[in-house]
């Protein structure tokens, strides 16, 4: 080896073993671990030497790199700084749980990677794979794998086939011969407009929040059976899952998840393509969402146009007064005659109301 400590690096030392610049005694010496490397370097290159066809080479590799810590191994593959082929690699080469997770759950990991460990992925890292919605969207080619995944686990394979149910449909099309076909599943809406929230939802911890407020349960409990079954569902779904549900669902999940406690899941629900004036008519009257969707509701012009939508902002004692406060010279005299005595609202709109009642009466 003629390279200084200095100028050695994963990305300079692979290409020599790949050309075959390094005699086989010289790379047996690297898959020991005996080269002046920084780890993150040093993991990379033993990563990539686990998958040499030279037996002894790829044993020897894959016990070195069994021998470096564990939380080493894992900040590796955790890091966005890390690059995404040696993340891959990294991901051939590993079989702990662990470490794979960190990976999967890397925005930097490439998702050719994660198609290929979902096709041999054993039951902890199923789950891990199954749960990253965000990505499995992004490529459909991983949910595919897992399916084809013989080892795939009972619970593993039903989410997954929740998720192909959920959020892709098969695209048909006519061979020559007339035959239908189907190809790859593909999602069904765009997922431009919640990309910022996807990005955010992967930030959070894989753990469930609640869809509804203590006071709405008794609402859940009078619905019908299919009401009562989806928020059961709902209740088991993390930040990411509720994202994508609340962007695709119909109007009972879109009512249901816009009273959402996380910020990310409401608004996914108010960024529906398929949310109705009525609806956000309902939704602006509603006492128990969150500031932040009737925020939604009063910035969009063409919602803020309806009249019904405008006044039920304005009467909502949940709005923030900033945003009520200059709509309330749009009401008609009758509305600003009920809300200058209104006591469930501010008495900044209160009197604010009176003052522009009075205004218009004494003309």
């Amino acid at each position: 080896m003629t390279q200084s400590s200095a100028e050695l690096s994963a990305a300079a030392v692979i290409p020599l073993i790949e050309s075959g610049a390094y005699p086989r005694e010289v790379v047996l010496t690297i898959a020991r671990g005996y080269l002046p490397l920084g780890q993150e370097d040093l993991i990379a290159v033993l990563a990539y030497l686990c998958s040499s066809p030279d037996s002894e080479i790829a044993d020897t590799a894959q016990a070195a790199l069994s021998d470096v810590p564990t939380r080493i191994v894992v900040a590796v593959a955790a890091s966005e700084a890390t690059p995404g082929d040696h993340l891959a690699m990294l991901m051939k080469a590993s079989r702990d749980p662990v470490v794979l997770e960190a990976a999967i759950r890397n925005r930097t990991t490439p998702d050719d990677a994660v198609v290929e460990l979902a096709g041999r992925a054993e039951a902890a890292v199923q789950e891990v794979i199954v749960i990253n919605q965000a990505r499995i969207l992004r490529a459909p080619e991983i949910l595919m794998a897992l399916l084809d995944n013989p080892r795939l686990t009972p619970d593993s394979r039903r989410r997954a086939l929740e998720t192909r149910e959920e959020f892709f449909e098969k695209v048909k099309h006519q061979t020559e011969d007339g035959e239908i076909v189907e190809e790859e599943a593909i999602a069904i809406e765009p997922l431009d407009e919640i990309a910022d929230l996807l990005e955010l939802a992967d930030q959070q911890p894989e753990t469930t929040t609640q869809a509804v407020g203590a006071a709405d349960l008794n609402e859940v409990e009078k619905k019908d059976d299919k009401t009562k079954a989806v928020w059961a569902r709902i209740q088991v779904m993390g930040v990411a899952e509720k994202v994508l549900l609340a962007f695709r669902g119909d109007r009972m999940v879109r009512m249901l998840l816009v009273r959402e406690r996380n910020k990310l899941v409401c608004t996914a629900a108010m960024r529906n393509p398929r949310m109705t004036p009525n609806e956000v008519e309902s939704i602006a009257g509603m006492r128990n969402v969150e500031e932040e969707v009737l925020r939604i509701i009063a910035m969009r012009r063409e919602w803020m146009s309806k009249y019904p939508i405008m006044s039920a902002i304005v009467r909502n004692p949940k709005a923030p007064v900033g945003l009520v406060v200059p709509l309330i010279n749009r009401l008609v005299l009758r509305d600003l005659k009920g809300l200058k005595d209104d006591k469930g609202v501010s008495e900044i709109v209160r009197l604010t109301a009176r003052r522009f009642y009075l205004a218009r009466t004494q003309k």
